[in-house]
Order: C-alpha cells, then sequence, then structure tokens
C-alpha cells in the first residue's frame, strides 16, 4: 500500500505544475479545479492498466483483448473524459468549438500522449511490483 504514495505524490504534483499556468478569464477556483481534473485523469489512465487491464488481460494470457481495450482507453475514452471534465469545470483553454476545431487537434493528441504515459507507467508499476512479490 505505501508502494503507491509516490504515484499520488507525483501526479498530484504534475498536475498542480500544469494547472499553475495562467490562461485569460482564470477563476479563483481554477488551479483547484484544474488539479483536481488533472490528477483524476492521471491516476484514472494509471490505477486502469494497473489494477483492471494488466491483471485480467495481459497477465492472463489475453494479449489481443488487452491490445484493444488498452487502445481504445488510451485514444479514445480517457482523452475525450479529461477534456470534458476541464470543459465542465470551465478549466480549459480552448472552447468547446475550438476543441472540435483543427486548432483542438494539438491538445487532443497531448492528452493522448499523457494517457499512454500514465498507463505504461500503471503497467510497468504492476510489473515491477509484482517481479518483487510485494503486491
Amino acid at each position: 500500500m505505501l508502494f503507491h504514495i509516490p504515484v499520488w505524490i507525483v501526479a498530484i504534483f504534475v498536475a498542480w505544475f500544469f494547472s499553475t499556468d495562467s490562461f485569460p478569464g482564470m477563476r479563483s477556483s481554477y488551479v483547484c479545479l484544474s488539479t483536481l481534473v488533472l490528477s483524476f485523469w492521471m491516476l484514472g489512465s494509471f490505477y486502469a492498466f494497473y489494477s483492471f487491464l494488466v491483471p485480467n488481460y495481459l497477465a492472463a494470457g489475453k494479449k489481443g483483448l488487452f491490445w484493444l481495450y488498452g487502445s481504445i482507453f488510451v485514444v479514445l475514452i480517457m482523452p475525450v473524459v479529461c477534456i470534458a471534465l476541464l470543459l465542465l469545470t470551465k478549466t480549459s483553454a480552448l472552447g468547446l468549438q475550438e476543441l472540435l476545431s483543427s486548432e483542438g487537434l494539438l491538445p487532443y493528441l497531448g492528452s493522448v500522449i499523457v494517457t499512454l504515459v500514465c498507463s505504461a507507467l500503471g503497467a510497468l508499476y504492476r510489473f515491477m511490483l509484482k517481479r518483487y512479490h510485494t503486491l
């Protein structure tokens, strides 16, 4: 259980670091809401792979399903959820119309990359802990 503390600290620090950027129209609750959304996004990506996809599919020998579900999760589900939460909390620098245009392609690709990194770290963390028998 204590092995998860560094994961939480890093996720919250990274989310806070990116939330301290200012954009026009920033509200007083912007940093708090943005940090919560980004932390949820990164930790959700991490733990989806750590707790669900790796033990239920990859470790069980169902590699095809693992790659299918993992790809859908990384490319579609988590980036869309994160962008939707940022829009709902009004902490997104871009509006809905801008996100749906070609201008929103770069933030979407960035969210896919961050989701991929967090997911890969969750899978690696799962394998590392299993290798050292600390689960």
